[in-house]
Order: structure tokens, then sequence, then C-alpha cells
């Protein structure tokens, strides 16, 4: 072949290479620039309005409905809850921090003089930028503002917000908070004229929906990020006080079919193949119809399947977290989720979505309306009950007859009151009224059993009992934790899976009495440790929750009760080397969870986080903490309850000091079990954020296996 014919079929091929290549790139670039995430924010609807739409009800029928976390930083309302949703951990701002405006000319002259030059074109600004970034200056958990935001930008995608809530003497555009990067800059939108006057609608005006409409139909092929504010049942809840019952309700029933039909017209404008729309409530809801805090969520579009949906943040169907939306818009999008804390949602399939989530919010409200309640007055009793045993010893009154049963029962009740709270889940309860009396029908039932048991083995049963309900439970997935007063509260946000505080004090008050009565009976210590090594790992292995204070709580509790056992003497060495087996557990549980977890917990990303941004977490972590527990103690019924258990235990001793020394000479294990779980407690209350409910959950137990012991050698010294 001659030189010119070779240079034309290279000139060819290098025409047809690049024509192919140039397509794929092409190509690429368009499906990521093709896909649109639409959040509407529906701001205080409620499961109940829900039922009334049907044309959201359809949206549903064809993708995912679940319940959302609104908390913020400090409350479940405000602009903290939206600004959370686009930030890396919960944020806080008021009110001052949400003052969107339309670039023009004066706008943009005074951001520009408040922030510098704007560089590139942009729709929306918030002029009052400084006053997020102020209100967060002493949040410990150091949010980063605007990450949403930001990524979308880094990744070249164009961010959209059209609507607000304003009423007549106030703006109210916080839906702007979740497109806006860290700049407060969104690049399409329209946030100052999208209302329409019609006199039948609260403060005389509404949404003009046809205009929303309009408006993003003009821009969806260029924005990535479309965020709509409905606003309607935001200006309804600010006019409430104003209407009677019957007014509210004709209001309401105006304004939902309206946003109903909006839903029903974006539908149709939406492309469902490359399309994800989000239909949500930034705040809690309505507190006129739904005191719940958790909100409903639906998913529809690409990749969404029909079902509920759920998060590896929370690992329980049907509930998720606001700090979970951020990274799902992010990873559909396929931009970065770097800074954010949250996870991507996951669909599960599930026949009758609606009502399944209808109905575990309702088991979701009893508990937490009730859990306060019913674990205050769990306090009350053991204060009552401990009380009463520690004058009866103190004062040396003879244990006999009635004052015997009475004592017995109370100790009893005390004991048997965790496992009925944990084992009423089983029943399907649908009201507050039979969550309570399936508790107390249980605890008879329990009370009566117990009651009739020879008293030397009460402690040993109640603590196995409590001490394989709560291993087997977390082992298949918490099933029963998950509707008790003793389990983690979704509303709160502090914990959705694993052992919380309340159960880590339960289990380390029952590890420490249960393994020592086994080594004290039978003499073989091998049974127990594998107990307290299972219990270790229980509490600290990720995928089964990572509760890293309760971790340092059981590991101290249980090297330590290790090491007696063996009998080596205690001292300065040895507590240091007990500390850095703990670390070292700990440690090595981080690894486990940051290299085989997809989604690590919170132990993982401490450790990630320690690693990238240096000493800043870790202070913040323990300042925290540390703030939480002096709130807990000023302020909590637990603080009494410790404080009754160290009265009693105290008084014990010095009345009965000489019995004492003859029952831990005799019984070397049970002492053992007792100074292991006074360890344990000690610093499960230093390094936890609520350690003081922990520490006197624990305490009670102890408390109880000392009482028992020393009634129990009382009966036989004196043959009462």
């Amino acid at each position: 072949m001659n030189k010119p014919k070779l240079l034309i079929s290279l000139t060819i091929l290098l025409v047809i290479f690049a024509q192919i290549f140039g397509q794929v790139n092409l190509s690429f670039a368009t499906n990521a620039k093709d896909k649109t995430a639409y959040l509407i924010v529906v701001n205080k609807y409620t499961l109940e309005d829900i039922d009334k739409m049907p044309n959201l009800k359809k949206i549903i029928e064809e993708g995912s409905i679940g319940l959302m976390n609104t908390r913020g930083l400090y409350s479940y309302s405000g602009p903290e809850s939206y600004l959370t949703i686009n930030s890396s951990k919960k944020a806080f701002t008021t009110t001052e921090g949400a003052e969107f405006y339309n670039l023009n000319q004066n706008s943009m002259k005074v951001y520009e003089r408040r922030f510098g030059k704007i560089y590139g074109e942009f729709s929306i600004a918030n002029l009052d930028l400084s006053k997020i970034i102020k209100h967060n200056e002493n949040n410990s958990y150091k949010p980063y503002i605007g990450a949403l935001g930001d990524n979308l930008h880094n990744a070249n995608l164009k961010t959209a917000v059209f609507g607000n809530a304003d009423i007549v003497d106030k703006i109210s555009r916080y839906s702007s908070l979740i497109p806006m990067d860290s700049k407060g800059l969104i690049d399409f939108g329209n946030v100052q004229d999208t209302l329409i006057d019609v006199n039948k609608y609260p403060f005389g005006f509404r949404t003009d929906y046809e205009k929303l409409i309009e408006e993003v139909n003009a821009v969806k092929e260029d924005a990535s990020l479309i965020v709509i504010d409905t606003g309607d049942l935001d200006r309804l809840s600010s006019y409430s006080s104003e209407l009677t019952d019957e007014m509210f309700e004709k209001h309401r029933h105006n304004i939902i079919e309206k946003i109903d039909g909006f839903f029903g017209e974006l539908k149709r404008n939406i492309d469902k193949d490359n399309s994800l729309l989000i239909i949500l409530s930034p705040n809690r809801c309505e507190e006129r119809i739904d005191k719940s805090k958790l909100t409903p969520l639906v998913c529809w579009g690409e990749g969404v399947d029909k079902g509920i949906c759920t998060s590896a943040t929370t690992k329980r169907d049907g509930v998720v977290a606001n700090i979970d939306i951020g990274p799902t818009i992010l990873e559909y999008l396929g931009a970065s989720k770097e800074h954010m804390s949250g996870n991507s949602l996951v669909y599960i399939t599930k026949e009758d979505s609606f009502n399944y989530i209808t109905s575990i919010l309702n088991r979701i409200n009893i508990v937490s309306n009730s859990r306060f309640n019913i674990l205050t007055i769990y306090s009350i009793i053991i204060i009552i009950g401990i009380i009463f045993a520690t004058m009866l010893l103190a004062l040396k009154i003879k244990i006999k007859g009635n004052l015997y049963r009475i004592l017995k029962f109370f100790l009893i009740v005390i004991g048997i009151l965790p496992i009925s709270f944990i084992l009423s889940s089983l029943f399907k309860w649908e009201s507050y009224i039979s969550n309570i009396i399936t508790i107390i029908l249980l605890s008879v039932i329990l009370v009566f059993i117990f009651y009739k048991l020879r008293n030397t083995y009460t402690v040993l049963l109640i603590s196995g009992a409590i001490y394989t309900l709560i291993v087997v439970d977390v082992m298949t997935g918490g099933n029963l934790i998950r509707y008790s007063a003793l389990g983690h509260d979704p509303a709160i946000g502090a914990r959705y899976f694993g052992l919380g505080n309340e159960l880590v004090g339960l289990f380390l008050g029952v590890t420490v009495i249960f393994t020592s009565m086994i080594i004290n009976k039978t003499g073989k210590k091998s049974l127990s440790y594998l107990l307290l090594i299972l219990s270790g790992i229980l509490v600290g292995y990720p995928k089964l929750g990572a509760n890293v204070g309760g971790s340092i709580a059981i590991l101290f509790a249980i090297l330590y009760f290790i090491v007696e056992s063996m009998d080596i003497d205690i001292n300065l060495r040895k507590i240091f080397g007990i500390g850095i087996g703990v670390i070292v557990f700990i440690l090595i549980m981080a690894f486990i969870d940051i290299r085989f977890n997809p989604n690590p917990t919170h132990l993982g990303r401490m450790i990630l986080e320690m690693n990238s941004e240096g000493k800043s977490i870790a202070n913040n972590i323990i300042i925290r903490k540390i703030l939480m527990n002096i709130k807990l103690v000023g302020s909590s019924i637990w603080t009494k309850v410790l404080f009754v258990n160290m009265f009693s235990q105290g008084l014990i001793l010095i009345t009965w000091g000489d019995s004492l020394r003859q029952i831990f000479k005799d019984k070397k294990y049970v002492y053992i079990g007792l100074s292991s779980g006074v360890v344990g407690s000690i610093m499960g209350f230093l390094a936890n954020d609520s350690g003081i409910i922990l520490a006197s959950i624990a305490m009670v137990f102890i408390t109880l296996f000392f009482i028992y012991t020393l009634i129990d050698h009382i009966l036989k010294e004196y043959q009462i």
C-alpha cells in the first residue's frame, strides 16, 4: 500500500474510531445528565392525608413508601430539618438563615457585598448564609453545610428550586436550604413569584401549581435536582390558630385536593425511566391531626421497587433518616457522596405497603409516647423496692412471714418487669391501653411463676432469662427490642438498631450476675468465660449495632471479671492493661466495620472521621457526651435511681460488714460479679452520652444481686 492510500486509510480509521468513542463518551455524559431527581416538599402532611389523595396513592402503588425521622440538631420543626437534609450531619439554623431571593441586580449587589463575587450563572441566593455559619459554630457534630449542593456542582450538575411557604408578614423559603451549595447558591428557580390570589385560602393566596409545572418543564432538561415547595399546608399551619375545627378541615381538604392534582400533572410530565421522584415532609406532621415525629416518605421512578423504604442507617423496614435523602439523590445522579453521613435508600418488596406503614407507625407512636411514663413508673418501683429492702436490712429487722413475702415480691417485680417490656412486642396491640394491659398481664404471670420458686435460684433464673432473651433477640434481628419501652425510639433517632443504653445497662447487669452465679454453683469457669466473650461481641460487633460506649462498659466489666477470677492482683498496671485490651477490641471491631461493611456503622465512621479530620472530631464527640450526661444528671429520674442504689449498697456494707466479708470469703465469685458490675457501670457512665441511664439500670441488678445474696445468707445463718 502506497503512502497516500495508507494516510487516507489511517485518517478514515481515526475518524471512525473518534466517532465511535466520541459517541460513547457523549452517550455516557448524556445518560448522567439526562437523569433528574425531583424532591417535592409537602410539609406537615400525614398518612391520613395520603388516604384522601388518589394520585399520590397511585404513585405509592407503583413505588415505595416509608417513614422519615425529621429531627434536625434540636427539634423536629423549622428550617433546621431542611438544612440537615443538605448537610453532612445534623445542622441548625433559624428563619434568619433561610432568606432566599431570586437573583436580580439589587439582590446580587447585596450578596456580593456580603460574600464576594458570584462566578457563574445562578438564579437563587441565600442572602443570610452567614447566619447559618454562625448558628453551627458550636455545633459539636461540625456539619458540612451545603454538602448536597456542592457534590452536585462538583459533578457539573445543576440545581433548581421553585415555590415557597411565605405568609403575609413573613418570608418562609426553607425548601431552598435543600439544594443550595456551601455558598448559598442555586442554579435555577423561582422562590418569589409563585403565588396566586385566592380569597378562600389561608392568608388569601395559594401556590400557583400551574405556574410551577410550566417553570419546572422549562428547566428539567438542564437541572439534575429540582426541589418544589408546595407551601400551602405550611401556610395553613401558620393560620391554624385562627380557625375552628370545621374550617381547618375544610381548608385542609381543599389544599390536599389541589396538591394531589399537582402530583397527577407532574407525574404526566416526568419520564419514569430516567427520573427519581421523592415526596416528603421535612418537619413533623401537623400536630392538630397527628402528633407523630415521623413523616411519610414516598419514592417513585427509575430503580424504585414497589414496596417500602429502608436504609443502612436504620436497618429497620419502613424507617429512614432525613440524612439519607442527600446520599440517595447523589447516588441516583452518579455524583460523589463525599461528606454525607447518611446512606442511600433501599427498597424492599412488600404487598399492601401503605397499610403496613400505617400499622408500624401506630406501634412506633404508642411506644414513643408511652416509654417515658413506663420507665418512670419502673424507676419509682425500683426506688421504693430498694429503699424498703435497705431499711429492713439496715435496721436488722427479722425478715420472715408477711414481711419476707412483701420484700421478695418487690424484688421479683423489679427483676421481672424488663422481661415483660421486651416480651410485650410479641403481641399485636394497637393502642396505648392494650400495650399497658399486655405488660401488666405478662408481669402478673411471670411474677407468680418466679415467686413460687425457691429463693436461692430466683436471681439466677431471672438474670439467665433476661440474658438469653437479649442474646437471642439481637442475633435474630432485634424484633422484640423494636417495640419495647427499653428499646430505641426511631422518633428520637439516636439509634435505630442494636442495643441502646437502656438495654446495654440491663445486659451488663445480668451478664455479670449470671456468669458469676454459674461459676459459684458449678466451680467451672469455661462456660462463664464463653458467655462473657459472647456478650462483648454482641454489644461491639458492627452488624449487630456497635454501641461504642456500651462496648467500653461491658468490656471493662468482662476483663476485670476474668482477671479477678484468675487470682491476678489488680493494680494500676493491670488496669492500664485492661484499658489497652478494650482499645484493641474496639479497633478490631472498627476494622471489621470499615473493611467488610459496605455501610459502616457509627463506630467505623467515627474512626474514618478521626483519621481524616484529626483530634477535632474526637474532641467534639467527647464534649457532646459530657454535655449530654450533665443534662441528664440534672434532669433524669435515673439519677435518683443511681443515687438510691449507691446509698443502698453503702448502708448495707456499713451495717452488715462482718457478714458480707464472710459471704465474699465463702462465695468469691459473687464478690467478683458485684465488683466487675460496678466497674462496668462507672465506665458506662463515663463513656456514653446518656451514661447515667446505662449505669443506673446496671446498678439496679447489681443491687438486687447484692440484697438477695445477703438475705439468703441471713435466712440460712439465723435459720429464719
